[in-house]
């Protein structure tokens, strides 16, 4: 009887493990949650390019904090010959066309403070792309990728 009682047990657990493995990837490839839910943590910076230059180098450091209240800040050290660059402020997202709107409160760099940058934002598992309108800026598209550090 214990026999019979182990063998139903794991094909129970079988049942359940198999059932588990069909259905994850499904839900691996549909997010319910809003853009907002999605960009809000910690990120660490991966690459900037600007055009086909690497103006902040092969190996830029930086920092992104996005919160639930629509609060941000952003810290990027060079590593190239561009200058680096810090700017915090507020944003708000755009579910409709993935974009959002960063509105800067200060700026290491002049003249940036009060003024409004649209970006468009894609993500790849842990990895966020941000990226401008290409017609938006003379130098061409400008693209950072960040990694999930939370």
């Amino acid at each position: 009887m214990m026999r019979n009682i182990a063998r139903g047990v794991v094909a129970c657990v079988s049942s359940l493990i198999l059932l588990a493995s069909i259905s994850a990837p499904s839900f691996a490839q549909t997010s319910s949650k809003s853009l907002m839910d999605q960009l809000t943590g910690h990120w660490r910076l991966v690459s900037i390019s600007i055009g086909d230059s690497q103006p902040y180098g092969a190996n830029p450091q930086g920092s992104m904090f996005l919160d639930a209240g629509g609060h941000y800040s952003v810290i990027v050290i060079t590593g190239g010959g561009a200058s680096s660059i810090s700017y915090f402020g507020t944003y708000t997202v755009d579910d409709a066309d993935a974009s959002m709107t960063m509105h800067i409160a200060a700026s290491s760099r002049a003249g940036a403070a009060g003024r409004d940058e649209k970006r468009l934002v894609t993500f790849s598992g842990n990895e966020l792309i941000v990226e401008n309108q290409k017609s938006a800026h003379a130098l061409g598209l400008i693209k950072l990728t960040w990694m999930r550090a939370n």
